[in-house]
């Protein structure tokens, strides 16, 4: 059954956005009379669970499919709050790091023909690819390393990245955040191209915060939206921009 919604409203028929309505538990297609519009939840006629049903920006709701731990991450409920972790190690870690060996092996063999036959204008060009190389170690390090934790405490969403520093770390109060979303980063070069994945909070007044950034799989950033989201009791309204609307 193809239900439309306006303003909160159910009704058949055309409409500006008709979307299908299942259990969550079960599959089932829900009835008209299942669904509750004005408490934005549905019973299964067929299983009876109870579920509340996503709505959109503009009153209109848009049935978003579950999204599953992936792999790499973990959550737990604690008395103080929640707490997501994702592990950063992947295949881009492993690449990295024969990339790093290469550079860096060119690299010395380089500065030390460079510095035993007195080239100084050849170091003094190393020194910068040096210090690039240098670079790729501690990033190959921290892929291999660090974690993203993000915590929902009393008062605040944090996200801390470590155990090695890296940028990013984030405290949002709980009291401002109205909304959370992921957005899609694409990133091109002469040798191709990148895509990572954000996870942004909508705060009052319309601004805008990154929470998680350079998520390199969707369904990791897909799965922290909808955990905060849920811990919070935020409806996942659609966001201009978002990615996977």
């Amino acid at each position: 059954m193809r239900l439309a919604w306006e303003t909160g409203a159910a009704t058949v028929g055309p409409a500006t956005m008709l979307v299908e309505l299942k259990c969550n538990n079960c599959g089932s297609q829900l009835k008209p009379e299942d669904i509750s519009p004005h408490l934005s939840a549905a019973r299964c006629h067929h299983c009876n669970a109870l579920f509340a049903l996503p709505i959109a920006a503009g009153g209109r709701t848009i049935a978003r499919p579950e999204v599953a731990l992936p792999r790499g991450m973990t959550v737990e409920e604690r008395m103080d709050g929640l707490v997501i972790t994702r592990r950063w190690m992947g295949a881009k870690a492993w690449f990295l790091l024969f990339f790093a060996l290469f550079w860096n092996g060119f690299m010395i063999v380089w500065n030390t023909i460079a510095l035993s036959q007195g080239i100084w204008m050849m170091a003094a060009f190393g020194l910068l690819h040096t210090g690039i190389g240098l670079f790729l170690i501690y990033s190959v390090l921290a892929l291999f390393l660090n974690s993203t934790t993000v915590k929902v405490t009393y008062d605040a969403v944090e996200t801390r990245s470590g155990p090695l520093p890296w940028k990013g770390n984030k405290t949002l109060p709980k009291h401002d955040i109205e909304q959370f979303y992921c957005t899609e980063k694409v990133q091109r070069s002469k040798n191709g191209s990148t895509v990572t994945y954000n996870v942004e909070a909508v705060l009052k007044g319309n601004r805008r915060e990154t929470l998680v950034q350079g998520i390199t799989h969707h369904d990791q950033a897909l799965y922290i939206e909808q955990q905060l989201e849920r811990h919070l009791g935020l409806r996942d309204a659609s966001v201009d921009g978002e990615y996977g609307r």
